[in-house]
Formats: structure tokens, C-alpha cells, sequence
């Protein structure tokens, strides 16, 4: 391959729309990186961008799709940071657990909790011959801390990712050092789950009606914001192995 190494590579999930899609776009603008998202999205390769069609609910396939991330040796051997952004997530069920779908709840947990921690295993795998950092960034919530009626799946999920990312953190402290890990908060954000949360009866979700008023008062953050506060972060080394952020307080 004849282009140029890089010194940024990045690994999102879910990057058809929201806030993965904001993050590939930062990411890239950065000018020295090369930026694979993780989606249900056709597959492709353009320049320094590439898309890696995957189902994160089918765990299984996770391995192959770091398979077919389209660098060689040429091009990652300038590398600074290697950066995998477990953006991805659901948020429904949003009902009482005695009202849930059983399968929906098993559905959240594997793309929520199961997915990151298994894109953590093959992560370590594909870079750990890369020279530089490298970075596994979880996106979590409030909901991580707080309980919010009808959101069982969904604060399970999001409270074991951030005990996940403590003990990730730990482990790679040993095993490998050039290792870390971190989980990161972005707020309340106007994306397409936030409309499907203004959607909820109060019989869902009984906290609708506070989300309706952030939404028409204008108070959410756009997903361009949380990307370019995040790749900021990251960049800048601002972040350390083990930390739980808010991005609010870190941006502001």
C-alpha cells in the first residue's frame, strides 16, 4: 500500500447515525488518522475511512470484523494511539421488568455489555503489536448510577460496563501497560434515542416528561458537540486508565 502511515487509528461502533456517526467524522478531520466504523452499514473502503459490516448482537462475529479492518504493517507503524470507542448501544425495553419482552432484555444486555467487553478481548488481540497507546473508551450514562423506572435492561447494562472497564483497567495494568481503559459519560444528547425515550408513556418510563422539556427547551447537547469534546479528551491525554467521566464537567 503506497499511502502514508498514520498516527491515529480509530475503531467506533455504530456509526450510521448519532453520535458515532459525529465521532467517525471527528475523528477523521483530524487529518493523520485512519477511521473503521463498526455498523449494520454496507460495507467499504475509501481513503482513510472504512466501514466494517457487523451485527454486534451476533458476539460471534466480532473476531472476523477486526479481520477485515483494511491496514498493513506499513501504514500502522507511525501509530501514536489506537482508540476503540464502544459507542454502540440500545435502550429499549424502556417498561417495567414485569412488562419487558425476555428477549428484547437478553438483546440489551449483549449489545450494551456483552459486545464492548467482547471487542475488548479481540481489540487486545488485533493491536497489541501496534507501536503507541492504545485506548478502549466506553460509552456509559447516568443510568450506570442511578435507578430510572423502566430502564432495568439498560442501567444493568451500563452499571456493569463501568465495572467492567474498572477491572479491564486493572488487568491491563499488568498485562500490558501501554493498555488503558476508561468509560465516559457524554450527557444528555439529541440523538434517535432521545426520541424514542420522548415517546414513552409515563407508564414506560415515568421521567418522560423531563426529557420532552430538555428537548423544548433546547437544552440537549448535539451529537458534533460530544465528538468533538471526546476525540478532544483522547488527544489531549487527558484521560487515565480506570477513570469514569462526565464529559460535561471534563468539557466544561
Amino acid at each position: 500500500m503506497d499511502s502514508p502511515s498514520v498516527e491515529y487509528l480509530f475503531i467506533i461502533t455504530g456509526t450510521t447515525r448519532g453520535i458515532g456517526r459525529a465521532l467517525g467524522e471527528r475523528a477523521l478531520a483530524l487529518g493523520d488518522s485512519f477511521v473503521v466504523g463498526f455498523s449494520r452499514a454496507e460495507a467499504l473502503i475509501e481513503g482513510n475511512r472504512q466501514n466494517v459490516r457487523v451485527d454486534l448482537n451476533a458476539t460471534e462475529a466480532i473476531g472476523a470484523a477486526f479481520d477485515a479492518i483494511g491496514l498493513d504493517s506499513e501504514r500502522t507503524g507511525g501509530l501514536k494511539k489506537t482508540v476503540l470507542i464502544n459507542n454502540a448501544g440500545v435502550l429499549g425495553p424502556i417498561a417495567p421488568i414485569v412488562d419487558c419482552d425476555t428477549e428484547a432484555l437478553a438483546g440489551n444486555i449483549r449489545v450494551n455489555l456483552t459486545a464492548p467487553m467482547v471487542l475488548a478481548h479481540h481489540f487486545y488481540r488485533f493491536s497489541k503489536s501496534f507501536p503507541g497507546e492504545k485506548w478502549i473508551v466506553n460509552i456509559t450514562s447516568g443510568a450506570s448510577r442511578s435507578p430510572y423506572f423502566g430502564w432495568s435492561a439498560y442501567g444493568a447494562a451500563k452499571a456493569g460496563l463501568d465495572m467492567a472497564t474498572r477491572t479491564m483497567a486493572l488487568e491491563f495494568s499488568r498485562i500490558d501497560p501501554a493498555f488503558h481503559v476508561c468509560a465516559v459519560a457524554p450527557g444528555t444528547v439529541d440523538t434517535d434515542m432521545q426520541a424514542q425515550i420522548r415517546q414513552c408513556t409515563p407508564e414506560q418510563f415515568e421521567r418522560v416528561d423531563k426529557f420532552i422539556d430538555l428537548k423544548s427547551k433546547n437544552a440537549l447537547f448535539t451529537p458534533e458537540q460530544t465528538a468533538r469534546d471526546l476525540i478532544r479528551l483522547i488527544v489531549e491525554e487527558r484521560l487515565v486508565n480506570g477513570g469514569r467521566y462526565d464529559l460535561r464537567e471534563m468539557a466544561g
